[in-house]
């Protein structure tokens, strides 16, 4: 279908995808083509219920594969991926009818949901019914949704315009080389057939579907752009969720692209949030968080904030997170225990291999993890320390604590405001809030307003333009941050969207 080309008045470029997914536009949903197959072939050999529509069924069981592409770090479970009874509904009010059939001609199978994880119920292909015979490599069939109804209702819930500086550069002019994607990273897109099974949590399959959803959405542009303030109210887009291995191939309008970011971001909202909890911004973002709860937080923090002890442990600290350098600090004098697992030789060059073990919430076991290099070990730490419940907390936690006592008092206050098991949660959220404060609706905001015609995309804590506007955006990026900030910029790192060598 030939999508219309629309534009402002003030600007040679076309508006944002709301625009850009105008009436005409039909959402197109994707599928592995067995799956396809194997859903008419029994829709004809069983028939469904009277009301039953194909592209309602085509988009709930696109489900399965195109929400774990919007989490591509998680792992599912037996490969079983929750499905919001909520979200559903939206669609149909007797959804259950759907999924009812699917399970009767066994083209996927369910497990229930759980009130102790507190998940949706649980879907994914059967592969014992759906045959793996044939080519090794997923093939994938695209799908347009030619109901206007639910082709509105789809939209709606892909496309939310809180950003419209930034959503309005998701448009024809970013591309995809899909064949060049394809023929240099080959084997990404396919996967053993004897290893699809789910006899395992095993995520290559996962990894192969991901692959591929991600790149045939970026090859038909179809775009979306979502931002949840009741969650960590960044902006999600196709770039967000892109394999980071995808990036080289991407350019707009013939150009390519390069990013700006912030080394050690957590870790620098973190202190951002502890040198600044008194600026309006940032009490505002607080309190939308804790509520009630605030004015007693606020007096505790700045207590313990007041304290020569705090005064004095946090300086270093602050130091190595400004300079860039935490988990080199970290690596240094917290956690000089460690010591390398092995060392290797890669190229003529002594590389050490360091390995620790860390829970995985999404398969509930611990996982053996190998590291190159102290300072990647560092970073995952990081963030379990940022991120893990105080009721059992890891060992690593308590190295730390006993290091940096008057930190981690800061850090359980915010984590123990709520009485309810998921409190710890509140402390990333804040920082998460923070940091889009920051980035999307003051620092890109004002480059917008400045250089409208600067083609501009975030990834969480990055910013990323096209090469030619690079080093403007740069130089405004940093500018603004030091007004965001009061004159506490963080390290900033820049990096050419270019291909460095042929792993993912």
């Amino acid at each position: 279908m030939k999508i219309q080309q629309y534009k402002t008045k003030s600007s040679n470029h076309r508006i944002n995808a709301t625009a850009f997914y105008h009436k005409g536009f039909r959402w197109k949903v994707i599928l592995p083509t067995k799956v396809y197959n194997y859903l008419v072939d029994m829709v004809e050999k069983k028939p469904p219920f009277k009301t039953f529509k194909l592209a309602l069924a085509m988009y709930y069981l696109s489900l399965i594969i195109s929400i774990p592409t919007r989490k591509k770090d998680k792992i599912y479970k037996w490969g079983y991926v929750p499905l919001s009874s909520r979200l559903l509904e939206k669609k149909y009010y007797k959804y259950t009818r759907y999924f009812d059939y699917f399970l009767d001609i066994e083209i996927i199978q369910k497990i229930n949901y759980s009130t102790y994880t507190n998940t949706s119920n649980g879907y994914r292909f059967n592969y014992s019914a759906i045959k793996t015979e044939g080519n090794e490599c997923l093939d994938f069939s695209i799908f347009e949704i030619s109901d206007e109804k639910l082709n509105e209702k789809i939209l709606d819930e892909n496309f939310s315009n809180d950003c419209p500086h930034l959503s309005k550069w998701l448009n024809e002019g970013l591309i995809i080389d899909f064949d060049n994607l394809i023929a240099s990273m080959e084997d990404k897109f396919c996967y053993n057939k004897y290893d699809a099974v789910y006899s395992t949590p095993n995520p290559i399959i996962a990894n192969v579907y991901n692959y591929w959803h991600c790149a045939l959405m970026m090859k038909n542009q179809i775009f979306r752009a979502t931002r949840d303030d009741n969650s960590d109210n960044r902006i999600h887009t196709n770039l967000t969720n892109l394999p980071k291995s995808f990036r080289p191939f991407l350019s707009y309008e013939g150009e390519m692209i390069a990013s700006l970011d912030i080394k050690n971001s957590q870790p620098y909202f973190m202190v951002l949030l502890l040198e600044r909890y008194n600026d309006e911004r940032i009490k505002g973002i607080i309190q939308s968080i804790y509520d009630s709860k605030t004015a007693v937080l606020m007096n505790d923090l700045s207590e313990i904030i007041a304290t020569q002890e705090f005064q004095e442990e946090f300086q270093d600290v602050k130091k190595s997170i400004i300079s860039g350098m935490f988990y080199e600090y970290l690596g240094d004098e917290v956690f000089s225990e460690i010591k390398p697992h092995r060392v290797i030789d890669e190229n003529g060059e002594k590389i050490e291999i360091y390995r620790s073990s860390f829970y995985n919430r999404d398969t509930e076991y611990m996982e053996m993890k190998e590291f190159k290099g102290k300072r990647n070990l560092m970073k995952k730490l990081t963030l379990q320390l940022l991120y893990t419940p105080l009721k059992r907390p890891a060992k690593e936690y308590q190295i730390f604590q006993n290091h940096l006592p008057m930190l981690c008092k800061c850090i359980e206050l915010f984590k123990t405001q709520f009485e309810d098991k998921d409190s710890y949660k509140n402390f990333p959220k804040l920082l998460q809030h923070i940091e889009s404060d920051c980035i999307l609706d003051f620092v890109t905001v004002k480059l917008a307003e400045k250089y409208p015609e600067m083609p501009l995309w975030t990834i969480h804590d990055s910013i990323c333009t096209t090469v030619q506007w690079f080093p403007t955006m740069q130089n405004v990026t940093e500018s603004l941050f030091s007004e965001y900030s009061q004159d506490m910029n963080p390290k900033f790192e820049s990096e050419d969207w270019i291909i460095k060598d042929k792993s993912a």
